[in-house]
């Protein structure tokens, strides 16, 4: 896997010169900047010495258009899968308006400008230098933005000479063909070719061959299917529609809890341990102010959690109700922790999804609600301080 990524980081840094083809790689390069508005599967495979069989990914590629093209020309959903792997190896990586998700099977990673734009920024070292993570995700070179700008490079680039043709058959089919060989120190490092569309230079075809004729070499296919609107969103709730598990799961970032800060709660429902169900819709008020905590009744400090939170709302300055929605399916569990409820209590169990959709990667998470059901502030993770905090915090929705 490690020659795979060495192939793709390859693949993603092309860069090409000036020559007497220029123009023509540029309207190309100009038509593929404007597709941002596409859904298309790809077949992307690798094949290298070293591997017994080639590695062929199933991808799907969804970009649409957005007003914010600081960081990235558009926003796109790339999803993942290794062909023929069992048990299956999938991931997807996903950027917009300066928020980056990458899944790869066993770890999601997020990042937000928002709140740290470094890892946006492109990083040099020495004479070296790295892009930001929306630009480095894998196959984030395959999007037609991506392939633009590739292609541009390739015109001010004196390592590589380049040959375009506008109108030719490939495969039976009209095309266009941008050929380019890389030379350094006598030695061809890698030859590409892309075969494009005639009409609307979209790519039918990229070949990528690396240290051609070595004993390292190492080739790519990439075979872009039929275009098509896309019908994918790409936000969060989106994503989190598309990918439950891997954000009930693996989510290890509390920034979007945080973000409900000053928005009205959303809607959630679940299970109580007696087998009725609990269910708010968006913006439903409460009967005064309330406290919902979410918890993993599995934790050793669970039953102290609980106990802090029922002192709270015991002690507070301002009469307000409790909701404690535990991860759970183990009603005995449940029950043990928390025993029976109070009055002005709620309890809930098989709240995971709750959890995922309120965005809580650190459990406990608190959040206090104001009876026009906004959420005046959150508190993450436990510590023996968590009734004063709780108490000192409600205080405040009374001023």
């Amino acid at each position: 896997m490690k020659g795979i990524r060495i192939l793709l980081l390859l693949i993603a840094s092309v860069t090409f010169p000036v020559g007497v083809e220029a123009r023509g790689v540029k309207a190309v390069a100009d038509s593929l900047s404007r597709l941002t508005d596409i859904s298309v599967p790809v077949r992307f495979t690798v094949a290298m010495p070293q591997l017994t069989e080639d590695v062929i990914y199933n991808i799907g590629v969804t970009c649409r258009s957005t007003a914010d093209t600081l960081l990235f020309p558009c926003s796109y959903l790339i999803d993942w899968s290794i062909e023929g792997r069992t048990p299956e190896v999938r991931g997807f990586a996903a950027y917009y308006e300066g928020n980056h998700y990458r899944f790869s099977g066993d770890k999601l990673q997020e990042y937000h400008a928002s709140s740290d734009s470094v890892p946006f920024m492109p990083k040099r070292f020495g004479a070296m230098s790295s892009d930001g993570v929306q630009q480095s995700a894998q196959f984030v070179n395959i999007l037609p933005v991506s392939i633009a700008d590739a292609l541009r490079k390739m015109a001010a680039d004196s390592c590589y000479t380049i040959a375009f043709t506008e109108d030719t058959v490939v495969g039976g089919v009209p095309s266009a063909v941008v050929k380019a060989v890389m030379v350094v120190g006598g030695q061809t490092a890698m030859e590409s070719e892309y075969v494009l569309d005639r009409d609307s230079f979209f790519p039918r075809r990229i070949h990528f061959e690396n240290s051609p004729g070595s004993v390292s070499e190492q080739t790519a296919d990439v075979e872009f299917g039929t275009p098509a609107s896309p019908e994918v969103q790409i936000t969060e709730p989106a994503l989190i529609e598309l990918y439950p598990d891997v954000f009930a799961k693996m989510r290890r970032s509390s920034f979007s809890l945080e973000k409900l800060v000053g928005q009205p709660l959303p809607g959630f429902n679940a299970p109580t341990p007696t087998g009725e169900r609990y269910s708010r819709r968006a913006g439903d008020h409460f009967a005064s102010p309330t406290v919902i905590a979410i918890i993993d009744p599995s934790v050793s400090f669970a039953p102290d959690a609980v106990a802090s939170l029922r002192r709270a709302v015991s002690q507070a300055p301002v009469e307000c109700g409790l909701v404690m929605a535990f991860t759970s399916t183990n009603a005995d569990l449940i029950e043990e922790v928390a025993g029976t409820p109070a009055v002005g209590e709620a309890i809930l169990q098989s709240a995971r999804g709750v959890a995922r959709d309120m965005g809580a990667a650190q459990l406990p998470a608190v959040l206090l609600v104001k009876k026009d059901s906004t959420v005046a502030d959150v508190i993450v993770g436990y510590n023996k301080d968590l009734a004063s905090d709780v108490i000192q915090k409600m205080a405040l929705l009374n001023q």
